[in-house]
């Protein structure tokens, strides 16, 4: 990804031909991203919990959108110049890695619902049917969030409460990616010009949307409760809650609930 970023840069500043004009600019519009929280609703489980999220923070860097197929600006790019835009990375599932000729470079936060709105940065991208949006995952630092913050030396955290029956279950789920984990294949289908307005959300949505499952189907929260006092903890290095944690990351970390939108 880091590639395809400096591929993107450079590209900015290149010509690219038509078939009857010459050389020219290629077309490319820039638009704010915001944190779009829409995709944080309440769910009921497979094991029949009623889960509201209040806060789900994820730390993340380097946006880039990508479109289906072959690209004629990119291969006219990688003549004049060699600043080829990389092929995304395949990935299984809906929305196939694509190329890559849009970015928004750089390390955030990102905080659902709470922040909903509140901008990441001004992304770059070339006018074009898109695809998917990708990134890597990544960590809070020290510096960045201030060394009391809970995120740091992680990569996400969300809270929230379950509920089954009678009995609610507050709980907090810690999940730390592997080093330069890299999401590909987030639903972004959208056509932009030159003249497109508007913004670019990107969410985490709490139930996937081509497939109706939610994010914690694989939790029991009662039975994770084992001295009863309606909290639970979920992170790395402990033992009692292994199985669900690494059941939760594998979730947390797939393109399934994560989509990025376009609104005028």
């Amino acid at each position: 990804m880091r590639h395809a970023l400096r591929g993107i840069a450079a590209a900015a500043t290149l010509l690219t031909f038509t078939a009857c004009d010459g050389p020219q600019e290629a077309p490319r519009v820039s638009l704010p991203v915001v944190v779009d929280g829409a995709g944080i609703e309440p769910v009921t489980t497979a094991l029949g919990y009623a889960v509201t999220v209040s806060s789900a923070r994820l730390a993340l860097q380097d946006l880039v959108f990508t479109v289906a197929g072959e690209v004629h600006t990119a291969s006219a790019w990688e003549r004049l110049s060699g600043a080829l835009i990389s092929t995304a990375y395949a990935h299984p599932g809906h929305y196939q890695g694509g190329e890559v000729t849009g970015a928004l470079p750089g390390e955030f936060v990102v905080t659902w619902p709470t922040e909903d709105g509140r901008s990441l940065g001004v992304a770059t991208l070339i006018a074009g049917t898109y695809q998917a949006v990708n990134f890597t995952f990544g960590q809070g630092t020290a510096d960045g969030l201030g060394a009391e913050d809970p995120l740091v030396g992680h990569t996400a955290i969300v809270s929230g409460t379950a509920t089954k029956g009678d009995r609610t279950t507050a709980f907090t789920l810690v999940v730390d990616a592997p080093e330069a984990r890299a999401l590909v294949g987030a639903p972004f289908a959208v056509t932009l010009g030159a003249s497109s307005t508007g913004r670019l959300g990107l969410r985490l949505n709490t139930v996937d949307p081509s497939e109706g499952d939610t994010l914690f189907d694989a939790l029991d929260f009662e039975a994770l409760d084992g001295d009863g006092d309606g909290v639970v903890r979920i992170e790395p290095g402990v033992a009692e809650v292994e199985a669900a944690y690494f059941a939760f990351r594998r979730v947390c970390l797939t393109h399934d609930h994560y989509s990025a939108h376009h609104e005028e």
